[in-house]
């Protein structure tokens, strides 16, 4: 039986750019049609119940905080994940250049979602939405030197490991 050998890849960073995207864009259309679900109950018959405070509470909580600690989480363990993936690795040095390659079409392709991203939020019915989200914003702004970095201390972790001695091959 052969043994497969699992190994990461270096479109991990490409992955984490089309999540992030992905993810910034969905919370923005979730939490304005939220928004649009907490009208249609301020202008009912629901807003005169009992439980009316609470509904609002609720829809003010997931709109304003939960989405936002949900962006950060989501991105905090996906840049962990590379990181921890490029320590279980072992990959021959020689394959820098495809690393470096990949890197660079995800910085360039960061470039457009973050301006598709800043296109959806400037739209006048989601802008005043999206100016709740400051570190989704904050973080489509940035995501090509936050790419940049991540993806930099992928490599560095990736082709810096010392291997000990022993005569089995490494890679």
């Amino acid at each position: 039986m052969l043994r497969q050998r699992k190994k990461s890849d270096p479109t991990d960073i490409v992955l984490l750019l089309v999540i992030l995207f992905f993810l910034a864009v969905s919370f923005v259309v979730v939490g304005y049609a939220n928004s649009k679900i907490k009208e249609v109950i301020d202008t009912t018959a629901l807003n005169e119940s009992d439980a009316y405070p609470s509904i609002t509470a609720s829809f003010k909580t997931i709109n304003e905080l939960t989405v936002q600690r949900g962006f950060v989480l989501f991105f905090g363990l996906l840049i962990i994940g590379i990181l921890v993936s490029s320590f279980l690795i072992k990959v021959h040095p020689a394959f820098i250049f495809i690393y470096i390659f990949t890197l660079a079409m995800a910085i360039f392709t960061a470039v457009y979602l973050a301006n598709a991203y800043e296109m959806v939020v400037s739209n006048t019915q989601l802008a005043t939405l999206a100016a709740n989200y400051a570190m989704m914003t904050w973080t489509m702004q940035n995501v090509v030197m936050i790419l940049l970095g991540t993806g930099a201390l992928s490599m560095v972790i990736i082709f810096s490991k010392v291997f000990g001695g022993g005569g089995e091959n490494p890679f």
